[in-house]
């Protein structure tokens, strides 16, 4: 394997890792608490966000010809 597709298996994981970190942040009881006491939670949302972006890029890396 060359470097390239080793960085997107990387990213894949990492990707994952923080998605799922996300959606059980944002069921959290600590979370639900945040925002029924109306303040925001970013840390979730962001983990989620991301944890996409990276799966994504990393899945392009990976299914690209070159």
């Amino acid at each position: 394997m060359d470097f390239k597709k080793i960085m997107a298996a990387i990213l894949i994981v990492l990707g994952i890792i923080l998605v799922v970190y996300g959606f059980t942040h944002l069921n959290s009881l600590e979370s639900q608490l945040t925002r029924a006491l109306g303040q925001k939670d970013n840390n979730a949302v962001g983990s989620i966000v991301v944890g996409s972006i990276s799966a994504i890029l990393g899945l392009y890396l990976i299914l690209r010809k070159r």
